[in-house]
């Protein structure tokens, strides 16, 4: 069973093509004129606009497969833990709030470590801030390939719906920037949430609904084929290792990456910034709570033969292409593909900044004009989006990228928001405390496994050594500094 091929492939053609239209409209109305058009769409955006684009960067692609990952492979407690994410958007709202009063005119956040501190915090906060984006566009890439090989039974190769994905993002992030990236998520966000509650609660109809697949759960347990932990909820060890990488991720790597930073500056009136993420953040808990659902359900389904074992990122998908008509794999195909078209555009668009604005107008060329910053941050965007192409090229577990994310922002976000408030942080103690933080937490994740303690070590280490370092030798800064107006492109 599974959807065909042709009909995958053309759908998925189809929504590639549709963001042309963004790219006529944003031209016909004249939008991109300006860095600052480019970057954070001139600072003009409507909050409903800018909550479907964060409502997308998140939901869609990875997040629709990477929660039913999650429950594929923990049970009943992997259904509840990833919507936990939602967390961090309720809170970055008042991170972005904040900011905004700190530093009005900024086009990145990572100019802040350039003006607040000094050269060598700057330059590895642009790492960092470009690891972060590029890991986002990456798992974002390799939703893409599990859908349409989901889909089809594994008809089509992972490879293609890759392709099709980086053809559509180059199409219109390089040339429209982030007005491209927030009207095709505003429009195909729209669409997408009412369609994947859709198709969610179409697919639970068609297995029967949770009491059938309660029943067959409970005898694959009698039958010894499925461990009884598989069925509760709050089994200890998803609890232990996987909910608190989750709570890192929204916590500790949400406030390190610039394409949530830059969609935040786009909203034209301050005040609603955090209204913007608080609507995007019950999103973020309730769809991820449909698919994570059903990604149970993909592991009954497999351990009692009525599918194809897959490798759990295409679980969700795989079930969708075995259990319903073929008109329903066709509304998957266009939401999932749409908003991780737009995913993506941002991500790559959030490179094209750091790398064009911060490092190119800082260090390379502190003369270039306004056209020249924007020829290369294009070229840049030009150049990642084909890297995210190469990279997604080979399949990955979506959970376990994601899972990794947060490790290398960890040690550094304490110090980040605190000296927003706090005069006396001083970048030499972030520094140490950032890099002895990620060695740290990269050892237990990498070596140990241990996941979620391990971004909670790093955090706290980060945290203690910059607190401390900073109490021993503080900096000074008058924070009005952050309020003039600098060379950004306005």
């Amino acid at each position: 069973m599974g959807l065909s091929p042709s009909l995958a492939i053309t759908t998925a053609v189809i929504a590639m093509f549709i963001p042309v239209i963004i790219v006529l409209i944003v031209y016909r109305m004249r939008l991109v004129q300006s860095s600052e058009d480019y970057f954070v769409a001139g600072r003009t955006a409507h909050w409903a606009i800018a909550m479907a684009s964060v409502t997308s960067m998140f939901i869609w692609g990875s997040s629709v497969m990477g929660a039913a990952e999650g429950a594929a492979d923990w049970g009943l407690a992997g259904v509840w833990i990833y919507p936990m994410y939602a967390v961090g958007l309720w809170v970055f709202g008042i991170w972005a709030r904040k900011f905004a009063d700190v530093f009005p005119y900024a086009l990145s956040y990572t100019e802040y470590f350039r003006i607040r501190f000094d050269k060598k915090m700057h330059i590895l906060m642009l790492i960092i801030a470009t690891a972060t984006s590029f890991t986002g566009a990456w798992i974002q890439g390799a939703a893409a390939g599990h859908v349409l090989t989901g889909l089809t039974g594994g008809k089509v190769p992972y490879q293609v719906g890759v392709i099709i994905m980086g053809a559509s993002v180059a199409i219109y992030t390089v040339v429209a920037g982030l007005w491209g990236s927030l009207l095709a998520t505003w429009l195909f966000t729209l669409i997408a949430m009412p369609l994947c509650a859709i198709v969610g609660l179409a697919t639970w109809y068609y297995v029967g609904g949770p009491v059938a697949i309660m029943s067959e759960a409970t005898s694959l347990v009698q039958q010894g084929i499925l461990g009884a932990e598989y069925l509760n909820v709050f089994r200890w060890e998803p609890i232990y290792l996987y909910l608190p990488a989750v709570l890192a991720w929204a916590l500790f790597s949400l406030p390190m990456q610039q394409d949530y930073w830059q969609t935040a500056f786009s909203v034209g009136k301050r005040e609603e910034v955090g209204k913007a993420f608080r609507h995007a953040g019950n999103w973020w808990f309730f769809m991820p709570l449909i698919s994570g659902s059903l990604g149970f359900v993909a592991l009954i389904y497999m351990l009692s033969g009525k599918m194809a074992v897959v490798p759990h990122s295409a679980a969700y998908a795989s079930l969708i292409g075995h259990v319903l008509p073929a008109g329903f794999g066709i509304l998957f195909i266009w939401l999932v593909f749409s908003a991780t078209i737009g995913t993506v555009g941002a991500a790559c668009v959030a490179i094209g900044n750091i790398l064009g604005n911060d490092l190119y107008r800082t260090y390379i060329n502190p003369q270039a004009n306004d056209f020249q910053v924007q020829r290369v941050a294009r070229l840049i965007v030009g150049i990642t989006t084909i890297l995210v192409i190469v990279i997604s090229l080979t399949p990955v577990s979506i959970l376990y990228v994601l899972l990794f994310m947060p490790l290398y922002c960890a040690p550094f976000v304490w110090a980040f928001l605190s000296s927003q408030w706090k005069q006396e942080y001083s970048s030499t103690p972030m520094l140490i405390g950032g890099i002895i933080g990620l060695a740290v937490g990269a050892y237990m994740f990498l070596g140990m496994g241990l996941w979620g303690p391990s971004m909670i070590v790093a955090f706290i280490v980060g945290a203690i050594i910059s607190w401390l370092g900073s109490k021993v030798a503080p900096g000074k800064f008058d924070f009005e500094t952050l309020k003039k107006r600098f060379d950004f492109g306005g």
